[in-house]
């Protein structure tokens, strides 16, 4: 793609999205939702204006990193260590049952045993940026119920990224000692990165008194910790920017980095990855299995709200509170697209299959929306946006 091209690719995004989110506010949904729409009409599913390429895909990628990392900012910790139990038996809850309903559904539908398992592998991620934006929303990302989602995704992504090692190294006779060792080295080590080296890099920059330079470090240490975390310790980018915001909500830097931060990527990195993600759609599956396609999408919805439900339940939630934390884990976002990749790259799965999974992620992501806003009814009032102040400059004050 030319760069006249991109130039006016993005405008059309950024506009499209900016103005399908205030159309959906309008008729009482979240912003979220209308910015998926817009990316689904302006794809190859409708009117075929815009395809994913890999300068947007790039620029989606940084979008759901930054948003991972600003709601690790906005993250409780000491409520999140309130829900711990919950949020373990929400995720075990939420991989267990999708993984078995999926890999019996393959069976029912003829597939080999490996690709059934694959199957239910996918349907074991969970991806929590639609839900946070959707949580933030209405006011809710520091709500008990929105603090256990959170801290549920981490661990359904660790366990998520356990069940694909078994799965790979099952079909390829592989060691699964590499995979796990990686994840039990970096989490540690990152932890105390974070706690021993963080603080005194935030002295550092506020010693700065440049507000540009200190932005860009702190985003910088978000982009370092989502690479670190996918390359070094085998996890999801997303959950290393996540972890990365836990430690920098630590320090002094917090609510200047949130502000600063948030203002930057709502403007342009996040519109970009909800439309991008609708960009994705792909109605083929759909059209060539009709059957299987929908029924690979209420397998997903049902199990994975009835899993974590159960999780959340037997953690001491509320049903209320549990059926919120079962409808905020349904979204399967950009980590079931990863793991679907795999299984094609691996010839784990057909490309049918392939294409049924594609198109279940992105059901999946249109529908936690609104399954959410169901779920709440009256939204509280969106939290303020009030003006940033400078941030070396606040942090140099005694």
């Amino acid at each position: 793609m030319g760069q006249s091209n991109l130039l006016l690719v993005v405008a059309l995004v950024l506009v499209g999205a900016k103005l399908g989110g205030a159309a959906s506010r309008r008729f009482g949904m979240p912003a979220v939702l209308g910015k998926l729409i817009v990316g689904v009409a302006l794809g190859p599913a409708v009117f075929g204006l815009l395809t994913p390429n890999a300068s947007l895909n790039g620029l989606a990628d940084i979008g759901i990193i930054l948003l991972m990392f600003i709601a690790g900012l906005e993250t409780d910790v000491a409520k999140m260590r309130s829900v711990g139990m919950p949020a373990f038996l929400a995720a075990t809850g939420g991989v267990a049952l999708p993984m078995a309903a999926g890999a019996g559904l393959g069976v029912a539908f003829g597939m080999p045993v490996k690709e059934a398992l694959f199957l239910g592998t996918v349907l074991t991620a969970t991806s929590v940026g639609i839900t946070a934006e959707t949580l933030q929303e209405l006011g809710r990302l520091q709500s008990r119920e929105g603090t256990a989602i959170l801290a549920a995704a981490v661990i359904d992504d660790i366990m998520g990224v356990v069940v694909l090692s078994v799965v790979l190294a099952v079909d390829g006779g592989g060691s699964l000692a590499v995979p796990l060792t990686r994840m039990a080295l970096f989490l540690p080590l990152a932890f105390a990165a974070g706690v021993l080296i963080l603080p005194a890099l935030v002295e550092r920059i506020g010693r700065l008194h440049d507000d540009e330079t200190a932005i860009a470090l702190v985003i910088g240490i978000a982009l370092l910790y989502a690479w670190s975390a996918e390359y070094a310790g085998g996890l999801a980018a997303v959950s290393g920017a996540y972890l990365a915001g836990l430690l920098v909500a630590r320090t002094r830097i917090s609510e200047h980095a949130t502000q600063s931060i948030d203002r930057i990527a709502g403007a342009f990195f996040i519109p970009i990855f909800f439309v991008v993600i609708g960009l994705r759609m792909d109605s083929s599956a759909l059209r060539d299995a009709p059957s299987f396609a929908l029924a690979l999408i209420a397998v997903a919805v049902v199990t994975k709200v009835a899993g974590c439900f159960a999780g959340a339940l037997a953690g001491g939630f509320a049903p209320r509170d549990a059926t919120r934390v079962g409808l905020g884990m349904v979204s399967r976002g950009e980590v079931a697209l990863v793991v679907a990749v795999i299984g094609l790259d691996h010839g784990l799965v057909s490309a049918s299959t392939f294409s049924a999974a594609i198109l279940m992620t992105l059901a999946t992501t249109l529908a936690t929306p609104l399954l959410l806003k169901w779920a709440y009814r009256a939204p509280r009032t969106v939290r303020q946006q009030v003006p940033a102040p400078a941030l070396a400059g606040e942090m140099a004050e005694p």
